[in-house]
């Protein structure tokens, strides 16, 4: 499937435009009737599972991205699967696993790829915090979303 034809999918639709952002660490998956049609999507392997992220499906992101160990873009996904479960040690473990070229455009503008891993961390560390505190969650599943939607855009993209 090009990438264009999966811009203009009712699932990836359905997706880019939920709303509110998706919560740190779901309880559920958001739509399970798109569980389905993702995994009937005829598109890379990684374009599958960050759309299981979006829709809060982190064990239907695992289960594919598990299958990829090695690729930086499926390992990419495991780390904020792992995150979002929450499982924080085990997200940065991947995260040290992984490098890839968009990393700085998604973590850290302008910068290097350790300065945006070093920020993957951070993140995870916010993350934690927030849930333990419960303040600050809306601003961090705004930039959770934001980091997500952007790695979906790039993998599709790629397609």
């Amino acid at each position: 499937m090009a990438n264009a034809e999966l811009w203009s999918s009712p699932v990836v639709q359905a997706l880019f435009v939920r709303s509110p952002p998706a919560p740190l660490s779901p309880k559920v998956v958001w739509c399970q009737d798109l569980t389905t049609q993702i995994n009937q999507l005829s598109a890379n392997l990684n374009v599958i599972a960050v759309l299981h992220l979006l829709n809060d499906d982190f064990n239907g992101c695992h289960e594919l991205v598990q299958t990829q160990e090695g690729n930086p873009y499926s390992d990419h996904l495991h780390s904020i699967a792992h995150r979002r479960e929450p499982d924080y040690w085990n997200s940065k473990y991947w995260i040290e696993r992984f490098s890839h070229e968009h990393l700085p455009e998604i973590y850290s503008p302008g910068g290097t790829i350790t300065q945006a891993k070093q920020e993957m961390e951070k993140f995870v560390d916010a993350v934690q915090t927030v849930e333990t505190s419960g303040e600050g969650v809306p601003d961090h599943e705004k930039r959770q979303w934001e980091e997500m939607t952007m790695l979906a855009r790039i993998l599709i993209n790629l397609e």
